[in-house]
């Protein structure tokens, strides 16, 4: 599909109808032109590392489509220069990230007072149901061991994305993952993206 082709879409269907299209088809990314196989090699690297299913891996925005949905940017082509934006729609990863975030800094007084901005973007984050591993920022020598879990998962997240991006047909500066915890909270965050789109876009 070409960015022509989205904007004519975006002028005949509704948010809900541009879900497939997104977010919702398995559809092989962009960036992995037509090597179907390194598509799989890639959602199976990191589906077997986190122990869940293919399926709950997903490239979105340039990376899926070969143009950005990103409010301001006017449908922009993929370069070498872009990133790829990675989901992973699990419950149980998502809960246990949440729980291990909470034992290590539960978010009182005088724990708040001890750590950065980053706290409060992790739960505005999670108020939406995703939350950003990579973003985490718990110190060891103030936190303790209580760090230890969330700091681990965290390195393991980087990880297995920089292994897994080996697979990646196309060049890109670089990979990002968000964790959700469903296909609803992920399928909400999208349909706000899509009307901010058509708002940039004057298409209503």
């Amino acid at each position: 599909m070409t960015p022509a082709e989205f904007r004519e879409l975006l002028e005949s269907t509704s948010d809900e109808g541009l879900l497939p299209h997104v977010l919702h088809n398995d559809i092989t990314p962009y960036v992995f032109g037509s090597r179907t196989d390194n598509w799989n090699d890639f959602r199976s690297e990191i589906a077997n590392d986190l122990g869940i299913q293919g399926a709950d891996v997903r490239v979105i925005g340039s990376a899926r489509l070969g143009f950005s949905l990103k409010p301001g940017t006017n449908l922009r082509k993929y370069s070498d220069s872009s990133d790829v934006d990675v989901i992973v729609i699990n419950a149980n990863l998502f809960d246990y990230v949440w729980t291990a975030l909470l034992e290590a800094v539960y978010p009182r007084y005088p724990a708040t007072e001890w750590v950065g901005g980053w706290l409060r973007q992790r739960r505005d984050e999670i108020y939406t149901g995703w939350i950003t591993p990579l973003e985490i920022r718990v110190d060891k020598k103030i936190f303790g061991a209580k760090a230890e879990p969330v700091l681990s998962f965290s390195a393991r997240w980087f990880r297995l994305l920089k292994h897994a991006s080996n697979f990646i047909t196309r060049r890109h500066e670089d990979i990002s993952g968000r964790l959700y915890r469903s296909l609803d909270h992920a399928t909400l965050y999208h349909l706000n993206s899509l009307a901010a789109l058509r708002r940039s876009l004057s298409v209503q």
